[in-house]
């Protein structure tokens, strides 16, 4: 290699110094950004069933680019050579697709356990009033799955609480029930369990959420299995109509 070649795979050392340190802080910062998106990556792909959305893929590409890049401009700091263009352009690609990615707030909240679980209650709770209210207005509730059917469908926002462990959404969906104490398998996360006497004066809804990565019956304050009962009272008034938007 000639002294002209060799000055030209080398700048400054203050220089390239400069140029490290910007560009290995842009990569910094993009690991930092994406390790939620990873670490729930991890958890989905070992566990049947998580709750929330799906890693942001620009985020989780932007990371592996934005690395490669920063570990190839810290080699040619150490080995006193300039960092190669296509590095700093890499890096620079990492930071656009953090920036692609959105600034998800919000998603580390959504994708608990706990947050899953309150959002089936409050799915639980809408069906559970609006059925009062038949129950209250008519001395009776519908018999048939249709009904409960329609006004689950009411009651839920959106369908991506709970996903699989490929990442496919599971719409909250209805078990139909033969007796009270039965037990359905498989469980579902996002599913709720109805039963209705053949009167249709009395029903019960149990809901399945999630614990550890595993269906599981949402629990009460004892420990046993959480059960919205509604009972006929001819001794009550009709109960007025109330928005499901007011409904917490």
């Amino acid at each position: 290699m000639t002294t002209r070649s060799v000055a030209a795979a080398r700048s400054p050392l203050a220089l390239r110094l400069i140029h490290a340190v910007i560009f290995l802080a842009m990569t910094a910062g993009v690991l930092v950004v994406a390790r939620p998106e990873w670490e729930h990556l991890l958890l989905a792909l070992n566990q049947p069933f998580h709750a929330g959305a799906a890693p942001r893929v620009p985020l989780l590409a932007g990371a592996v680019v934005a690395a490669v890049g920063g570990l190839a401009i810290g080699l040619a700091l150490l080995r006193g050579r300039s960092a190669p263009l296509w590095a700093s352009a890499v890096v620079l690609l990492g930071v656009a697709g953090t920036v692609a990615g959105g600034n998800g707030r919000g998603l580390m909240e959504n994708r608990s356990e706990e947050s899953g679980n309150l959002a089936i209650l409050r799915v639980a709770r809408r069906v559970h009033l609006t059925m009062i209210q038949e129950l209250q207005a008519h001395g009776e509730v519908p018999v048939e799955p249709s009904a409960w059917q329609q006004a689950l469908a009411n009651a839920t926002p959106r369908d991506d609480v709970f996903r699989t462990q490929d990442f496919k959404p599971l719409p909250m969906q209805l078990k139909w029930l033969e007796s009270e104490e039965a037990k359905p398998e498989p469980m579902i996360p996002g599913t709720l369990w109805a039963f209705v006497t053949p009167d249709g004066i009395g029903f019960s809804l149990r809901m399945v959420g999630l614990k550890g990565g595993k269906p599981a019956l949402l629990p009460d304050d004892r420990g046993q299995d959480l059960v919205l009962r509604g009972l006929y009272n001819p001794d009550l008034p009709a109960a007025p109509p109330t928005p499901s938007s007011n409904i917490p």
